[in-house]
C-alpha cells in the first residue's frame, strides 16, 4: 500500500467521521503538498529522512502548512504502527519546523466606533457588527437564524456555517451562551428559519473591506481581526481574562491570554504610571526618599 493510498483511508476511517470538517480540511489541504514520488512510495518503506525532506521544502515557503503536515503525517502513521501496517513511526525521528506567528492588526477603541457606525446600517455589515461587539468566528456570524436569540436576550451559539452548509462548532468550548447588548438585538428580526445574512465568505470580506475604507484605515485588519479587537477591548475595558475566554469559546486560558490579547502604549503608560505611584506612595521615614538611578 502507498502512502497517499493509506492517508486516503486513514482520513476516511479515522478523521472525518470524528474530527471536525475545518480539521479534516486543514489535514487534506496540509497532505496535498506531499510530493508524487513521497506518495507513490510504500509505506513500510518511509524513512525519517524521505519525510523531513518533505516537510522542509514546504516549510521554506509556508511554515504552518508544514507543521500541519507534521502533525497529520505523525498521527496517521501511529495508527500505521497501532494496527500493525508498520513496526515503527519514521516520523518520530522527524524535526516539527518552527512558525513565527504574524502580528494581526486589530481596531483601536476609535476605529472600532467609526467601524460599528457604519457596519450597523448595512446588512452584511450587521453580522460584522455582531464578530466586532461579541467575538463571534466568521462561520458562527454567518449562520445566525433570529431565533437563535432568545427572549432573554442571550445569543446560543450551538452551530456554524461551512461551505457544506451547518457543521458542528469548531470544540465543545465554542458552545457558549452570549448576552447581547440591546441596541445589537434588533439584527434577529428576521424571518424564522432564515440566515440573519447569506452570504458567502468572500462576500462578507468584501464588505468588511469596504467599511474598512469608509473609516479611512487603511492597516490591514482582517475579517478575525474584529475577534482580535473584540477580546483586546474587552481587556482594555476591565473584563478580566477569564470572562473573554468563555466570550471567545476558548477551551484554554493560555490561548486567550497568548494569542487575541494585544498591549498598546497607552496600557502601557498607565501601567508603568501607576508602577511609580504606586512605590512612591510609601512614607521611607524620616529623611528617606525614593531615588531614582
Amino acid at each position: 500500500m502507498t502512502l497517499w493510498e493509506y492517508l486516503g483511508l486513514w482520513q476516511d476511517t479515522y478523521i472525518r467521521p470524528k474530527r471536525a470538517p475545518k480539521t479534516a480540511e486543514a489535514y487534506q489541504y496540509a497532505l496535498n503538498h506531499l510530493s508524487e514520488a513521497i506518495r507513490e512510495t510504500p509505506v513500510d518503506q518511509l524513512t525519517p529522512f524521505h519525510l523531513q525532506r518533505e516537510i522542509n521544502a514546504l516549510a521554506r515557503h509556508y511554515s504552518r502548512q508544514a507543521q500541519l503536515l507534521f502533525v497529520a503525517l505523525h498521527s496517521a502513521l501511529d495508527k500505521a504502527v497501532k494496527t500493525r501496517l508498520i513496526d515503527r513511526n519514521p516520523m518520530d525521528q522527524c524535526e516539527k519546523p518552527g512558525h513565527e506567528k504574524a502580528d494581526i492588526s486589530y481596531l483601536t477603541p476609535e476605529e472600532a466606533a467609526a467601524y460599528l457606525q457604519i457596519a450597523i446600517r448595512e446588512p452584511k455589515g450587521q453580522l460584522l457588527a455582531l464578530m466586532l461587539c461579541l467575538g463571534l468566528r466568521r462561520n458562527e456570524a454567518r449562520g445566525l437564524v433570529p431565533e437563535d436569540l432568545g427572549a432573554d436576550g442571550v445569543l446560543r451559539i450551538r452551530r456554524q456555517r461551512t461551505k457544506n452548509g451547518l457543521a458542528p462548532l469548531k470544540s465543545r468550548s465554542s458552545k457558549r451562551d452570549i448576552p447581547v447588548p440591546e441596541p445589537l438585538r434588533a439584527f434577529f428580526r428576521g424571518q424564522v428559519g432564515v440566515y440573519l445574512c447569506d452570504c458567502s465568505e468572500t462576500t462578507l470580506r468584501r464588505a468588511h473591506l469596504a467599511i474598512l475604507a469608509q473609516c479611512g484605515i487603511d492597516r490591514r485588519v482582517t475579517l478575525h481581526g474584529l475577534r482580535h479587537s473584540c477580546a483586546t477591548l474587552a481587556m482594555q475595558s476591565g473584563s478580566p481574562l477569564t470572562t473573554i475566554q468563555r466570550l471567545l469559546g476558548h477551551a484554554h486560558f493560555d490561548l486567550t491570554a497568548d494569542t487575541y490579547i494585544h498591549v498598546d502604549l497607552r496600557a502601557l503608560t498607565q501601567t508603568t504610571g501607576n508602577i511609580f505611584a504606586f512605590i512612591s506612595a510609601p512614607n521611607y521615614g524620616d529623611g528617606a526618599r525614593l531615588e531614582i538611578v
